[in-house]
């Protein structure tokens, strides 16, 4: 009988691992850690091409997924104010790909809730209307990551 228990014991601890999947407390890692990715992009970007600054290391805002294929960080320059002009650094898995625009733009934020592990949104509050807290147009550009590259599938704001 201690022989029948001990693999019915056996055959339920299997059966319980098999079937809760992994734990909480297990983690991925795909890529750098959201500092390391930070430190490389910045890294490589010139300075703020209008003011001559360098990006700051403080994220505004982010969805940064070291496992996803497009995910972003906004940044502003050193020193900056509410309408500082903002990147968007695009990273496929961790790997830092560019910029979402050539031009630096004010108020720049992700919409997180249109943003998908293949897809950022991000949009863009036209800067004549230089108080960060009014409203004011905002234009809504969406990146779609293509399996090699990703692509802006919205024009980028006008101004």
């Amino acid at each position: 009988m201690g022989r029948t228990t001990s693999l019915i014991a056996v055959v339920c601890t299997v059966a319980s691992l098999l079937s809760t999947g992994p734990t909480a407390s297990a983690s991925v890692d795909c890529g750098p850690t959201p500092a390391e990715a930070l430190n490389s992009a910045l890294a490589q970007l010139p300075p703020d091409p209008m003011f001559g600054l360098p990006w700051s290391h403080d994220v505004e805002d982010s969805n940064y997924d070291s496992c996803a294929d497009l995910s972003a960080m906004v940044v502003t320059i050193e020193r900056g104010t509410g309408s500082s002009p903002d990147q968007a650094l695009m990273f496929h898995r961790g790997e830092f790909l560019g910029t979402g625009t050539w031009k630096p733009y004010p108020f720049t934020q992700i919409e997180h809730a249109s943003s998908t592990n293949d897809s950022v949104l991000l949009t863009y509050k036209d800067p004549r209307y230089v108080c960060s807290a009014c409203d004011g147009p905002q234009v809504a550009v969406r990146y779609e990551w293509q399996g090699d590259h990703v692509d802006m599938l919205d024009p980028p704001p006008p101004w």
